[in-house]
Parts: structure tokens; sequence; C-alpha cells
């Protein structure tokens, strides 16, 4: 009887029962970020600009954490990118997330991404793929923010290669086959290029921060809003660091040491822009006032 029983039980918790999800938020990247004015940096004399910038970041730094910041800033890459949503109704940037693609040395690669400010509902979001090489991850983005210490800003993403030509929502629901599981959009609802805009970004990096366990990569993100030349100043300067860590063990020591180099780029205020812009997606935005109208 106990064994009919038992059986009957195990029955119904595999094919009744329904079962039950928990999220269990592993922040495996942590991102800090503070954006620079743009006045301080030009096309034609970017190494100068951002060696003349990166000297006094790194004395600021290592005044403060008593480590060493190692390397140099040097030309690392520079690549288009383009951010998708529907023209009208911002269909993504309403539910929270944001469709960008990036192209570099002639690849494509398009990442999915959901930001909220609870850990929880944000490692939730299904972002799974079946395309080979897609990567995914919980991330704290960390911004300077006016009148604030900073901002923590949770994001999880899936980042894919792709050669598709972005048209509509099939190619996002044919790339993440969780967000087509859980929203079941319409393949035909438009993906439009938001304001029309295409980013050349020009990235700087090579230099690290010793943390202790762990060390933090510098980069700094030059966007332009056409192809570079001359003396042409960017539209966003942005210095950032991140440290990772899969399995999210990070130390007391380390996420301080990292909280004091934050602050060590945030006091850099002849450098800083005058105000703090949310997030490099929210400037594509805003860029063309109606697009979301």
């Amino acid at each position: 009887m106990k064994i009919k029983t038992l059986t009957l039980m195990t029955f119904l918790a595999i094919t009744v029962l329904p079962s039950l999800s928990y999220a269990s938020p592993k922040v495996t990247s942590r991102e800090y970020k503070v954006f620079l004015d743009p006045i301080h940096f030009s096309y034609g004399n970017e190494a100068s600009n951002i060696n003349r910038y990166f000297s006094a970041a790194k004395t600021a730094i290592e005044n403060s954490i008593t480590r060493n910041v190692t390397g140099a800033m040097s030309f690392d890459t520079q690549r288009e990118i383009r951010f998708y949503d529907t023209q009208g109704s911002c269909t993504l940037k309403n539910m929270g997330y944001s469709f960008r693609e990036r192209i570099e040395n002639g690849k494509k690669e398009v990442t999915l991404k959901y930001r909220g400010y609870d850990h929880y509902i944000t490692d939730f979001k299904d972002l799974t793929s079946h395309v080979s090489g897609a990567k995914t991850k919980l991330e704290d983005d960390i911004t300077r923010k006016d009148n604030l210490g900073f901002v923590v800003v949770s994001s999880k993403s899936t980042t894919v290669p792709t050669s598709r030509s972005i048209n509509d929502f099939e190619d996002i629901n044919t790339l993440f086959a969780g967000f087509k599981n859980d929203y079941d959009l319409s393949n035909n609802r438009a993906l439009n290029q938001v304001s029309g805009l295409t980013i050349y970004e020009r990235k700087y990096a090579g230099a690290t921060i010793d943390l202790g366990e762990f060390d933090a990569d510098l980069e700094l993100s030059l966007w332009y809003t056409q192809m570079p030349y001359a003396n042409l100043n960017p539209v966003i300067a942005e210095i950032s660091f991140k440290y990772s860590d899969q399995n999210a063990n990070f130390t007391q020591k380390v996420v301080n040491r990292a909280a004091l180099s934050f602050g060590a780029l945030k006091g850099l205020a002849q450098y800083n822009a005058p105000t703090s812009t949310a997030t490099k997606t929210q400037f594509v935005y805003q860029y063309q006032a109606n697009f979301c109208n």
C-alpha cells in the first residue's frame, strides 16, 4: 500500500502538479561607468587626449586604493552600433528591453538585454538562445547619478553571432527562443533603426586596475554619429572598468576597492560630463525626440 501511494504521489508530481521556478541571481560581472565631457576629445587628437585623461585617472585611482594601475590605453577597435525598436510605440523599450546590433571587422552580433532594478525579476527573464556561440550574463551596471553617490542597475543579456538583416520581430523570435516563448509577439511587427542612428564607436583599452583577487579592465569608449574625420568631436565619451567571475565570488576587499576606484574617477570633475545621462542606450532613443511617438 505504501509503495502504491508513493508511486501515485510521484506520478502527480511529475505529470500534474505545476513546477515552480525560483530565481537564484548570480551576478557574474560588475561594470562601473562615468560619462566624460566630449569636449575634451576629438578624432584628430584622440590618442593624446586619451593619454592625458588616463594619466590623471591612473594617479587618482592609485592614490585612492594604494594599488597599481598597469598598462596603457591604446586603440582597440572601431565598430558600428545600431539599436532597433518599433517606431511610434517603442515596444521593446516599454517592456524594459533593448536590441542592439554591432558590426566589427565585417562580423555581426546582436544583443537582447533587459534592464531593471531588481536582481530577482531581472534573473527570471528568459533570454535563452539556441544559436551556437550564444553568451548570457547577469551584470551590475554602476553609474554616476546627479545628487546621488551612484546607481546600480541589474541587466541580463544574451549576445549571439548572426548574419541576419534586422527587419521585424521575426529576427528576435528566431534568435531568442526564450523571449518568443514568454511574449509570442507577432513576427510581422516592424523593427526600425532607433532614431535612424548609426553609431561609430572607437574603443581604447589595455589598462587594468589591481583590485586584489581580481583585476578590472579599463575601457574608454568614444561615440560618433558619423564616420569620424579630422577634428570631429564625439557625442559621448565614457570611461568604464569591469571585473567578472563566473562563480560571483567577490570579496569585500574587491568590491570596496572597486567603489573607491569609481569614486576616484567621479572626483575628476574637470573631465566629467556636466550632467549624467543615464545610459548610452537612452542617448540613442532621445536623439530623435519623436521616435517613440
